[in-house]
C-alpha cells in the first residue's frame, strides 16, 4: 500500500494547476436585477417614510331641508275626493292642497251630514228673510210713530190757539156776569137774566177745563210716542242681535257639518310640493301623511347616522366626501361636504322616524346612533354636463375622514402603543 502524505485529490488539483483559475464574470441580467432591488428597497422606504394613509369611516344618510321637510296629515280619518296639487307644485301659504270626504252614510237618510247641512241652511236662509222683513218692518214703525207725532205736534199747537181763545172768552163772559151784577143790584135786570149770564160763564169755564185736558191728554200721547220713537231704535237693534247671533250659531254649525262632511287641507307655509301620498279615491289616517313640503328657500342638507366608532375624531369643520346612491359615483363622482356639527348624545334607532329604518338597520340593532350634520357644496349634481337639483329624503353614503398618518407610523403604531409615546 502506497503510505502518502497527501490525499489523492490534493495531487490531482496540483497536476491540472497549469490550466489556472475560474472567473465567473456576472451576467447583465443580474445588475439589472441589483438595480431593481436597490430602487424597490428606496421607493419601499420613501413610501414609509413620506407616504400617508386615511382611514375612512363610511356613513349613511339621507337629504333634508335645513328647515326640516312639513308632513301634512289629515286631521281626521276619510277618503282623498280631490287631489290639487301635483308633485313640485310651489303653494302659498293657505292654498287648497286636497280634499277629504269624511261623509257618512244612513241608510234611512243617505247621506246623513249632507242632510244635516240642508237642515242648517233652510234655517239660516229663513233667519235671513228673517232679518230682511225686521228691518222693513222697522222703517214702517219708525214712519208710523214719526207721522202720528207731527199729528200730535199740530193739534196741540191747536189745541194751544183755542185755550187762549177760551180763556178769552172765558174773560170776556166773567165780565160781562160782574156787569149784570151792577144792573141787577140797581133793577135794570131780573133774577133770571142773571143765572142765564152765570150759566154761560161757567160753560165757558167747563170748555176751557175741556180743551186744557185735551191739550195735556195730547201732550201725554206726543211724550209717549216720542219715547218710544227713542226707544224703537234699540229695540230693533237688539232683536237683529238676537237673530244676528242665531245666524252666526247656525253658520257655526252650517261649518262643522261641512266640516265632519268635507275637509280642504290648506298648505301650512310656502314651499314645493313632494312626496305625494294621497290620490283620488283612496284613504287617509291620521297617522300616514298625505304629502310633504320642501320649504321655500330652504337649502339641503346632509343627515348621517353613524355609530360611536366613527365619530371619535370628528370635528366641525372636516371635509366629507358624499356619494348619492341616485347618482352612482363611479359615473357621476364624489361630492363635498362640510361637518356643521355632532350631536353630543346619541339616539337609540327605535327612536328614529319609521322611514330612517332602512338605514338605522345597517347597523346594530340596538347599538346607539349619533346624528351627523354636514352642510353641501353644492345643491346639484352633474349628470352628462348639465346640472341636475339634488332631492329631499336622497339616501347617501359619505366617507368621513377618521385620521391620517404616515404609514411607518401606521406599521410601528402597536409599538408606540406599548411604549406610550405615540401622539397623534
Amino acid at each position: 500500500m502506497n503510505q502518502s502524505l497527501f490525499r489523492p485529490e490534493v495531487l490531482a488539483e496540483r497536476q491540472t494547476q497549469w490550466l489556472g483559475t475560474v472567473l465567473l464574470a456576472p451576467r447583465l441580467s443580474h445588475r439589472v436585477f441589483t438595480a431593481f432591488a436597490v430602487c424597490a428597497t428606496a421607493a419601499l422606504l420613501s413610501l414609509l417614510f413620506f407616504a400617508d394613509y386615511t382611514r375612512k369611516e363610511r356613513i349613511n344618510g339621507w337629504l333634508v331641508p335645513q328647515q326640516g321637510l312639513i308632513r301634512v296629515f289629515a286631521l281626521q280619518a276619510g277618503v282623498v275626493t280631490q287631489l290639487l296639487v301635483r308633485e313640485g307644485t310651489e303653494v302659498r301659504k293657505g292654498m287648497p292642497l286636497l280634499v277629504l270626504s269624511t261623509e257618512l252614510q244612513s241608510v234611512a237618510r243617505g247621506a246623513t251630514q249632507a242632510e244635516i247641512a240642508r237642515q242648517l241652511a233652510a234655517r239660516h236662509d229663513s233667519l235671513v228673510t228673517e232679518r230682511g222683513l225686521h228691518h222693513t218692518l222697522h222703517e214702517q214703525q219708525m214712519r208710523a210713530l214719526s207721522d202720528r207725532l207731527i199729528a200730535l205736534r199740530a193739534e196741540q199747537e191747536h189745541l194751544d190757539r183755542e185755550i187762549d181763545l177760551q180763556r178769552e172768552r172765558v174773560k170776556l163772559a166773567e165780565q160781562t156776569t160782574a156787569r149784570l151784577h151792577q144792573m141787577r143790584e140797581r133793577g135794570f135786570i131780573s133774577v133770571q137774566q142773571l143765572q142765564q149770564q152765570e150759566e154761560g160763564r161757567l160753560d165757558q169755564a167747563v170748555k176751557l177745563g175741556d180743551l186744557e185736558r185735551d191739550r195735556a191728554a195730547t201732550k201725554r200721547e206726543r211724550v209717549t210716542l216720542e219715547g218710544e220713537l227713542r226707544d224703537l231704535p234699540l229695540k230693533s237693534r237688539k232683536q237683529v242681535g238676537e237673530i244676528e247671533r242665531n245666524i252666526a250659531a247656525l253658520e257655526q254649525e252650517l261649518a262643522e257639518a261641512e266640516a265632519r262632511r268635507q275637509i280642504v287641507i290648506p298648505a301650512p307655509q310656502d314651499g314645493t310640493v313632494t312626496a305625494i301620498q294621497a290620490e283620488p279615491g283612496g284613504s287617509a289616517n291620521v297617522t300616514a301623511p298625505l304629502l310633504s313640503i320642501v320649504p321655500a328657500g330652504t337649502k339641503l342638507e346632509a343627515h348621517l347616522l353613524s355609530p360611536s366608532r366613527g365619530i371619535g375624531f370628528l370635528r366641525s369643520g372636516q371635509r366629507v366626501l358624499l356619494r348619492y346612491q341616485a347618482y352612482p359615483y363611479q359615473k357621476f363622482g364624489h361630492y363635498v361636504g362640510v361637518v356643521d356639527n355632532v350631536s353630543r348624545s346619541a339616539v337609540n334607532p327605535g327612536e328614529l322616524p319609521p322611514q330612517l329604518s332602512g338605514l338605522t338597520s345597517l347597523y346594530g340593532a340596538n347599538e346607539l346612533v349619533y346624528r351627523i350634520t354636514v352642510s353641501l357644496a353644492s345643491q346639484t349634481v352633474t349628470a352628462y354636463g348639465k346640472p341636475v337639483p339634488l332631492q329631499s329624503g336622497m339616501q347617501l353614503e359619505a366617507d368621513v375622514v377618521i385620521e391620517s398618518r404616515r404609514i411607518f407610523e401606521w406599521v410601528l403604531e402597536p409599538l408606540y402603543t406599548l411604549t406610550g409615546k405615540w401622539q397623534k
